[in-house]
């Protein structure tokens, strides 16, 4: 632990009860403009357990090394989060207005949160459940299958190099740019009311009103469905 002012009231508090170990804050100056602290954690290399990190105005760095867990848990108020490379039965990582920086994530299921903050994501494997106010969202590989939500404004950015169950992206007020594997077999289905849907595989569809739907390939295997109201869907293939 680091700070600015050594005194013991600002120290960490450490609390721990049977295999729970609980690290947090300690007290502040009344003017702390000038105060400044950060806390490193080292955990053993064969740790596989649960992992919760919470900050309100902070960073969490996890970008140093690999990690390998039950579950990892990340909430970040206005900070930056960095993450290198995670694999584990369940990540949740939210944040209201700060950013997200994700290098890989491999797990079961992926819970992507944020209200007005960014999350950008090289690869991710499993199955994601996205939701935001007007965030943004980049994930620039992708393999499985996800549900997104972006349920005001903020664009969703997706490419999916595999797919093996449905998808769906819903964006209120925003653009959806989708990326689907040149080999995909799958149902389609369109809705927009107030934008444009532009597909690289306009033979396999047909418009009716405000949905524009079909089947791509022979034997389709997913249904692929994607909606906004007062933007435009970009998918190709």
């Amino acid at each position: 632990e680091y700070m600015t002012e050594n005194k013991a009231a600002y120290h960490a508090k450490v609390d721990q009860r049977g295999e729970y170990l609980h690290i947090s804050e300690g007290g502040k100056p009344v003017f702390k403009e000038s105060f400044n602290r950060y806390i490193e954690v080292y955990l053993p290399a064969s740790y596989q357990g649960n992992l919760t990190v919470t900050t309100t105005d902070g960073n969490i760095d996890l970008s140093e090394v690999p990690l390998e867990l039950s579950t990892l848990c990340v909430d970040s108020t206005s900070g930056r989060v960095e993450i290198s490379q995670v694999s584990a039965d369940s990540i949740k990582l939210s944040s209201t207005s700060g950013t997200i920086d994700i290098g890989q994530l491999n797990a079961k299921r992926i819970q992507l949160e944020t209200t007005s903050g960014s999350i950008s994501c090289d690869s991710v494997e499993g199955y994601v459940v996205y939701s935001s106010t007007s965030g943004d969202l980049e994930i620039k590989s992708a393999a499985g299958s996800g549900t997104y939500k972006a349920n005001n404004s903020g664009e969703l950015n997706v490419t999916y190099t595999m797919v093996d169950n449905d998808l769906y992206l819903f964006n209120k007020n925003d653009n959806i740019n989708l990326t689907l594997p040149a080999d995909l077999e799958f149902r389609f289905s369109a809705t927009t009311k107030n934008g444009s849907v532009s597909t690289t595989f306009p033979e396999s569809i047909s418009i009716n009103g405000q949905i524009t739907s079909g089947s791509v390939g022979l034997h389709p295997t997913v249904t692929v469905e994607v909606e906004t109201r007062n933007g435009d869907i970009q998918v190709t293939q």
